[in-house]
């Protein structure tokens, strides 16, 4: 049941970044002229969508999964206020960060590029309203990061 439990948070987190990106993998990842030999189109970081959150928790090896579930599941709160629908997604990745000794998650939204400017606005928005977040990074491509913090 843990199992079944954690992938159904998971599934649901990584669908909540697909929701929030709104991107429509089809075109993304559908094969252009730059093609490998196995027929798939070579990604470019330059197309990716990094978000950083890092919680009000103290970075922990010994508590890093917990950590990990509860932000998850703050963010697909706060997802579900916000009217977001979730559709299933496969090109994102997600990893634990140390932010300056505080525990954060770091999400890379594969080909997202051309929706920054939607995932900038809820991270902004989420750090604001969940008391477990901290601040927020989000840096799209090429860019400079854009660092969130809460307001005063």
């Amino acid at each position: 049941m843990y199992i079944a439990l954690k992938f159904t948070t998971g599934v649901a987190l990584l669908a909540l970044i697909a929701a929030l990106a709104f991107v429509d993998y089809s075109d993304a990842c559908a094969p252009g002229g730059n093609s490998s030999a196995s027929g798939r189109r070579k990604r470019s970081s330059e197309e990716d969508v990094n978000v950083v959150v890092m919680s009000n928790e103290e970075f922990a090896l010994a508590t890093n999964e917990k950590n990990m579930q509860k932000v998850e599941q703050k963010l697909k709160e706060f997802a579900d206020t916000q009217g977001i629908s979730f559709r299933s997604l496969q090109n994102v990745g997600k990893s634990v960060e140390n932010v300056g000794g505080k525990f954060g998650v770091h999400f890379e939204v594969f080909g997202a590029f051309e929706k920054c400017a939607r995932v900038l606005q809820f991270i902004q928005a989420a750090v604001n309203e969940v008391q477990e977040l901290v601040s927020g990074t989000v840096k799209c491509g090429t860019f400079d990061a854009v660092h969130v913090t809460k307001k005063q």
